[in-house]
């Protein structure tokens, strides 16, 4: 049983788009699950609406008693589906013809597969593909071929997207609902775990058009006031992911992950606690740690340590 779970938030403009694409595939979906954040505008009417014209007995719909931000809607999305692979949706993308088709084709010929994703073009507001999209950090191969990912790849860095991604059921219990909305996701999660309790995957066939635009949930925080608190955001965000690397090494019992994300960790506390003292001589001890910065920030290290000195000392 094939299960999507879609996380929307004022998608009018193109959730449709993604409906359709979804309800067309060759390997029919046996269910969907919209958990709508709290929606101003006509994303909920919309999409129900679209379930009663095409008699989608098996396709629902929840509304959130108050706003609590993307990641934390997908997981309540994940954990309303009951199929034995749960795909992810975003709100404005497109799914190519036989996405679910090729997917569940892999995860039958490779069963040590817990997550599976896949490659992905980058498309407009108006569904043109954009140049040089993609995964970022993968080389260029699109010849059907499995690519494995390893845990210790995704510590401290996310880059695999939710979008392009499944995975078994098997795996669910293990997702915790850790919000990690402001510098990883719920994607990361998952794929972590599935590296943990199994293998994480990546099918080297393009299936997804992943939609960039100014209004991307995922590229946003719903404060507009946002500029304001980049110091606030940004210690939020790293006690966030030293919540969620914690976690994870609670579930490990693989001696060089546990090296590598307590490693993490304490790098992580040493950069939350000169962004909250601001004391100079915490952040120069910093500049030896410029190995760990560029390991982690994937070859930005320079500039996300002179990030923190900005964010700390920016009035």
């Amino acid at each position: 049983m094939i299960s999507v779970a879609i996380a929307a938030y004022n998608g009018e403009r193109f959730i449709i788009k993604q409906l359709e694409s979804i309800l067309n595939q060759s390997l029919p979906v046996d269910e969907v699950v919209i958990c709508d954040d709290c929606s101003t505008d006509n994303t909920l009417e919309l999409c129900r609406r679209f379930i009663e014209e095409k008699g989608l007995d098996n396709w629902h719909i929840f509304k959130n008693e108050s706003n609590v931000g993307y990641c934390l809607n997908f997981y309540g999305a994940i954990e309303k589906c009951v199929g034995d692979v749960i795909f992810l949706a975003d709100q404005d993308d497109e799914w190519l013809q036989g996405k679910t088709e090729k997917m569940m084709k892999c995860l039958k010929e490779n069963p040590d597969i817990s997550v599976l994703s896949s490659r992905y073009n980058v498309i407009d507001e108006n569904s043109k593909i954009m140049e040089n999209s993609g995964v970022t950090y993968l080389g260029g191969n699109y010849d059907d071929s499995v690519e494995y990912v390893s845990a210790e790849s995704q510590v401290g860095c996310s880059y695999i997207r939710g979008f392009s991604l499944c995975f078994r059921k098997e795996i669910k219990p293990l997702i915790k609902p850790i919000d990690l909305k402001s510098l990883l996701s719920h994607d990361w999660l998952i794929c972590m775990v599935g590296s943990i309790a199994g293998k994480t995957a990546i099918l080297n066939t393009v299936l997804t058009n992943y939609r960039f635009h100014s209004q991307n949930v995922s590229l946003l925080t719903a404060d507009k006031k946002r500029e304001e608190r980049r110091l606030d955001k940004r210690i939020l965000g790293l006690e966030e992911s030293v919540n969620g690397h914690s976690y994870l090494l609670s579930l490990t019992e693989d001696n060089a992950l546990k090296a590598s994300l307590k490693k993490f960790i304490v790098f992580e506390k040493k950069r939350i606690e000169f962004l909250k003292t601001k004391n100079i001589f915490k952040y120069m001890a910093l500049l030896g740690h410029l190995k760990e910065y560029n390991r982690y920030y994937k070859g930005n290290g320079i500039r996300v340590w002179l990030g923190d000195l900005f964010y700390a000392y920016k009035k």
